[in-house]
């Protein structure tokens, strides 16, 4: 074989695993884990049954990658995070108010996507069975962002604009604080997600309360 010809082979070897990889991601969301099989998976993705296990021993194996690529997912939205506060701190509290309603604004709009809910809502349902999966999901997506959060905070509390004995605690109720209302109502109901307007009044009720908990001036 030429090198010329080898090419199309890993082409095609590599879009095969794409299409099994999206079509159990959609079976495993409408289905959960114990009610997709690999034949299911097979037909979905047009590919027999033996270039299913070819790429992935087992359904597990399969699951397992899947979940891994959420939870990579999440670093998307860590990042984003970290752009919204900026390149330097805010310097009084109304500036800090306006730079956390962006941060909020932001937030809201990484996590409040259907499918981001209806992974999550997989992952949830099977946690007993890939416990290690979830605590990792859980470490890399809800406790990353919090622990963002309390790193971007940290200068605030250090020259005394905002007042925190903890910092992470404080960077859990701005979390909470942004996020609770919509995503309350978003896990039940994932395709009946807040407007642009909504999300805007959530960011900024958000960083109003927080500034008016944590802010110097308000002690």
């Amino acid at each position: 074989m030429t090198e010329g010809t080898a090419e199309p082979v890993i082409g095609r070897s590599a879009r095969k695993r794409q299409a099994i990889t999206a079509e159990a991601t959609t079976l495993f969301l409408r289905q959960g884990f114990r009610g997709t099989s690999m034949d299911e998976v097979a037909a979905a993705a047009a590919v027999s049954k033996q270039t299913v296990y070819k790429q992935f021993s087992d359904k597990e194996g399969l699951f397992r990658e899947i979940v891994a690529g959420i939870t990579r997912n999440a670093d998307a939205i860590i990042a984003s995070i970290t752009a919204a506060f900026g390149a330097t701190p805010a310097g009084n509290r109304e500036e800090l108010e306006t730079r956390l309603t962006g941060v909020a604004r932001t937030y809201l709009d990484g996590v409040l996507q259907t499918r981001v809910f209806s992974l999550r809502r997989l992952i949830i349902a099977e946690a007993e069975q890939f416990p290690d999966l979830a605590a990792d999901y859980y470490r890399q997506a809800p406790a990353a962002g919090i622990e963002t959060v309390a790193a971007q905070l940290e200068p605030y509390r250090a020259s005394g604009l905002i007042i925190a004995d903890d910092v992470r605690v404080a960077a859990a109720h701005f979390a909470y604080l942004t996020l609770s209302p919509a995503q309350d109502r978003a896990m039940f109901i994932p395709s009946d997600l807040p407007s642009a307007a909504d999300r805007q009044r959530f960011a900024a009720t958000a960083a109003s309360a927080f500034v008016a908990a944590y802010g110097a001036s308000a002690r």
